[in-house]
């Protein structure tokens, strides 16, 4: 009788296959973790961005029209504006942007409050900063710092606006 010799792996031959490729999955995934961080930590700028700039478009929209400004006193933060403007009918709104809401709670929110009225949040628990500083004759400079709460990322914004209903 002739002997037929079947092809196959031996069992050291599998086994030695085995540890190349668990050797080859421990360095892949650290690699997959770090890019998945990395991915992550762009996807929280970009939102912390896009916040900062459309929390920003909406104040630069109110106070470009700003009629009169009411700034606190030389001792307090100046992490509220209060504005008075007259809309296209000729009424008067008494409005306040602030970091937190009148009753306290919510400390790193920015809201818009129309005054006689209830607040309107314009961002959710991500205002870290919000200063106003006013440059006379007419000119308001913002300043406006968004942190990510999970990722820690954080964003500074700053842009000046021309209030061109106030007098000179």
């Amino acid at each position: 009788m002739k002997k037929t010799r079947q092809g196959g792996f031996t069992l050291i031959e599998l086994l030695i296959g085995l540890m190349l490729t668990a050797v080859l999955l421990q360095a892949l995934v650290p690699l997959l973790f770090t890019s998945f961080l990395s991915w992550e930590n762009s996807v929280s700028r970009m939102v912390i961005h896009q916040t900062a700039r459309m929390s920003m478009e909406a104040m630069i929209r109110e106070l470009r029209f700003a009629s009169s400004i009411s700034w606190p006193l030389p001792e307090q933060p100046a992490s509220d504006i209060r504005f008075t403007k007259v809309d296209s009918a000729g009424k008067k709104q008494h409005l306040v942007f602030q970091q937190g809401s009148p009753s306290g709670i919510n400390a790193k929110t920015l809201y818009r409050i129309n005054q006689p009225g209830e607040p309107s949040p314009l961002t959710q628990n991500v205002v870290a900063d919000l200063s106003f500083q006013f440059q006379p004759p007419r000119l308001v400079v913002i300043s406006l710092t968004i942190t990510d709460p999970q990722t820690s990322v954080s964003d500074t914004v700053q842009t000046s606006v021309t209030c061109v209903n106030i007098p000179d």
